[in-house]
């Protein structure tokens, strides 16, 4: 204890807190405690990021599924006084990544060795390609819109990739890391999913009964829909599944991390989102397939037939109970017009778009989709999104870009941690065909994930 005490770093640990208490209670007298704990937040978790730059990528995984996370300066009195700040209105994973962007810059300079750029540069081609057709459409987008299409070029489009892939490309160098990376996802996403255990009691849904996520203390950290809180965890499925199977030495951790990927699975399948069990459905077929091809019994494979064929039997049973309900009628109708609104404007500008971010301003330009429907929707699907916005070029740019990388993931599918990376890969993409997080942290970290696993 004596020595405890006369330690150096006791002594710096009392001084440290004595100064932030004194700090506190200093800016206390001028601002509110909600702006003195973003400010007493975002110093701690600066010096902890460049102390340890990897707790920065578990803190941004962990806070990627919560898309609904949103801080909005304008409700604090202290912050809403701060020039351009004070209109912040953006999830948290948004502002941590832009922190997390921040200590990547200054690890550059005081500890370049723990930052690797040149990893970044895979596929430079497919991604400047990419962004310079965004570029194309944003310079030939209506002038009216000028301000729209610029603050979109930037977020979301330059956002997305910079923000949540580049530092997770950079800062991970390791199997290890990569896998923390995940399971802090992981982790996020079994409070998703007892989120969704809890609605079945306390939530009413409308139609029947199915695992929605709500709002707590005014904070919807999952979504107000079934479908983005299924997008969140299905993406995690397959890593879920793999990550367990690898526990083998210790029985606790296993048994946990089974009832985990069990759990995510199921509150994910009684979501009742289609998208949903399109895309489960697709990570059973992909992965009785890979154990069919890689395994040499031939009872194995033949179960591995059987798998495969009773999952797609089932969702074709669950898409004709599904199909004859009121709220299955209602969301084809929205899709089917938000997909009309698309290619009408495609077909007005089909080589660039008609600028990047337009489409929800179109749609809410739109009269008869206000007197149907309320409220303006962004695309049910990227390829809509694309197409409006980007025209041909982009949409064939960004699939190309997409497309690579599918293929060098594929390209290792022999190795369980590559062919487990792939699935996730395509469970993301397959999701975004029917939903609207295509440039979201929970699609772009994991992304980031994928892309790193490419180096290892």
């Amino acid at each position: 204890m004596p020595t405890a005490v006369a330690h150096p770093h006791t002594w710096r640990l009392a001084f440290g807190g004595i100064v932030i208490i004194i700090a506190a209670i200093i800016l206390a007298q001028f601002f509110s405690w909600t702006a003195i704990a973003i400010l007493t937040f975002g110093v701690v978790g600066a010096a902890l990021g460049l102390a340890y730059p990897e707790w920065a990528i578990y803190a941004l995984a962990f806070f990627a599924p919560m898309s609904g996370l949103a801080i909005d300066f304008s409700q604090d009195q202290s912050l809403a006084r701060l020039p351009f700040l004070g209109s912040i209105n953006a999830p948290f994973v948004d502002l941590l990544a832009v922190g997390v962007l921040v200590v990547c810059w200054l690890l550059f300079f005081i500890r370049p060795d723990v930052i690797d750029l040149k990893r970044t540069l895979k596929f430079s081609g497919f991604f400047a390609a990419f962004y310079v057709c965004v570029a194309l459409s944003a310079y030939f987008a209506d002038p009216l819109f000028l301000g729209t299409v610029v603050k979109s070029f930037f977020r979301p489009y330059v956002f997305f990739y910079l923000a949540f892939a580049v530092p997770v490309i950079a800062l991970l160098h390791s199997k290890p890391k990569l896998l923390r990376t995940m399971y802090a996802y992981e982790l996020a996403c079994v409070l998703g999913a007892l989120m969704g255990i809890v609605s079945l009691f306390t939530e009413h849904s409308v139609g029947f009964m199915r695992a929605i996520p709500f709002s707590v203390f005014g904070f919807a950290p999952f979504g107000t829909n079934q479908n983005v809180l299924a997008e969140s965890l299905v993406a995690i499925i397959p890593f879920a599944w793999w990550f367990a199977f690898k526990q083998k030495h210790d029985p606790v951790l296993r048994n946990t991390m089974f009832f985990f990927a069990g759990l995510i699975s199921f509150v994910s399948l009684i979501t009742f989102s289609r998208a949903a069990w399109i895309v489960m459905t697709m990570q059973a077929v992909l992965f009785f397939w890979w154990h069919s091809r890689y395994s040499s019994s031939r009872h194995a494979k033949e179960i591995d037939a059987r798998a495969i064929a009773i999952a797609l039997t089932v969702l074709a049973i669950f898409f004709l109970i599904i199909q004859s309900t009121v709220v299955a009628d209602t969301s084809d109708e929205t899709r089917k017009d938000l997909l009309g609104i698309a290619v009408q404007y495609f077909q007005r500008s089909p080589i660039v778009g008609i600028g990047p971010g337009m489409y929800l301003p179109t749609v809410d330009d739109t009269t008869t989709f206000h007197m149907d429907y309320g409220a303006a929707m962004d695309a049910h699907g990227v390829i809509q999104k694309l197409i409006l916005e980007l025209g041909a070029l982009g949409t064939i740019t960004f699939f190309a870009w997409l497309g690579a990388i599918g293929v060098s993931l594929w390209k290792r599918r022999a190795s369980g941690f590559h062919f487990m990376m792939f699935m996730t890969f395509a469970s993301l993409w397959g999701y975004q065909l029917f939903n609207t997080g295509y440039f979201d942290a929970k699609v772009w970290v994991l992304m980031g994930v994928a892309l790193a696993s490419l180096w290892i």
